[in-house]
Formats: C-alpha cells, structure tokens, sequence
C-alpha cells in the first residue's frame, strides 16, 4: 500500500469521526431551534450539559482533514479550495458562529430575550451548517469540480443544476496559475495529480 493511500485513509478516518461526533452536536442544536414552551429553558440546558464537554473535541478531526489535505495534497486542496471556496466560506462563517453563539449563551447576560438571540443563532448555523457541508462532500463525490482559467468559475452541484459565481482578480489569477488545464472533473484532475 502506498503513503498516498494511507493518508487519504487517515483522512477518511478522520472525516467519519467528524460526521459521527460532531452529528451529535449539530443535532444538538436543531434540538435546541425546536424548544418551545414552559420547558424551553430547561431543553436548553440539557443540551448544553450534553454537548458542552466534547464541544472543541469534535471539531479537531476536521481540522485534521484540512491540514493532512493542504499538507499531503497540495494541488487537490488549491483545486478544492478555489472551486469550493464560497460554501466552504460559508462552512466555517456557520462554525463560528456556533461556537460563538455557545459560549455567549453561557456567559452573557441571562436575560430571555438575549438568550432566545443566542440560542437562535446557535440553531441556524447548526442547521446550516451540515447541510453546507454536505454540498461540499457532494461536489467531492460526484466529481462536480469545474475550473476554468479566468475570473470566472462554474461551480456544479449535480448534473443540470449550475451557477455562474464571479470572483476578484486574485482568486481568479491564482486559479490560473494553479490549474494549467482544463479538467471535465475536479475529481479527474486530483486523482492525476496525486
């Protein structure tokens, strides 16, 4: 077995461990969207009490996957970060609103109305953010990666559904440099270049 295979394994390993662990806590917070009523406080602070002690813990294994990535694959994280940057953008905006949101519903003022704000935020980004990415690893898997060399790329979730996404001049001079051709698909071009 080769080294490349072994730490895209280590990769995978860490991906699954993210995907169990850290499901707990985004359901934890779409748990948390749906208390309602007299028991609304006290939902809260069962899950709070739940997720609280392996809260940064689960986070760790993504971190891992992007520094093994970046590290060990350098072409595939430039082609994967360029092609992916706006939900991937979005991916870690709704991360930190997260843990933001957690750690304020703990520690500022226990007012209903400032800890409805913060449960709320708390909600949506762990709505939105499995779901973010869940488009990522989508992309990913069914090879739907398109890089073209100008300001512009086309970012294709599944097959008939496109977007046309402008970037600035950097982002797009840097695509340039980093992917010399064209590839019908991201996942073509990291497995050539791997």
């Amino acid at each position: 077995m080769s080294l490349e295979v072994i730490v895209a394994g280590a990769m995978i390993v860490s991906l699954t461990f993210y995907a169990l662990l850290g499901g707990a806590d985004y359901g934890g917070g779409v748990w948390d969207l749906f208390a309602r009523g007299p028991r609304a406080k006290e939902q809260r602070e069962l899950i709070e009490h739940a997720i609280g002690p392996v809260w940064g813990a689960n986070h760790i294994w993504l971190i891992l996957v992007v520094v093994i990535l970046f590290t060990a694959f350098p072409p595939a994280f430039a082609v994967i970060s360029t092609a992916l940057h706006i939900p991937l953008t979005l991916l870690l905006v709704g991360i930190v609103l997260r843990g933001a949101a957690f750690t304020f519903r703990t520690y500022d003022v226990q007012r209903d109305d400032v800890q409805r704000r913060w449960s709320y935020v708390f909600s949506v980004a762990s709505t939105i953010t499995p779901v973010l990415l869940g488009i990522v690893l989508g992309a990913l898997g069914a090879g739907a990666l398109l890089l073209f060399p100008s300001f512009f790329y086309l970012f294709r979730v599944f097959k008939g559904q496109t977007a046309f996404t402008p970037t600035g001049g950097a982002p797009g001079a840097v695509s340039n440099r980093v992917v010399k051709k064209e590839s019908s698909s991201g996942a073509e071009y990291v497995k050539e270049e791997s």
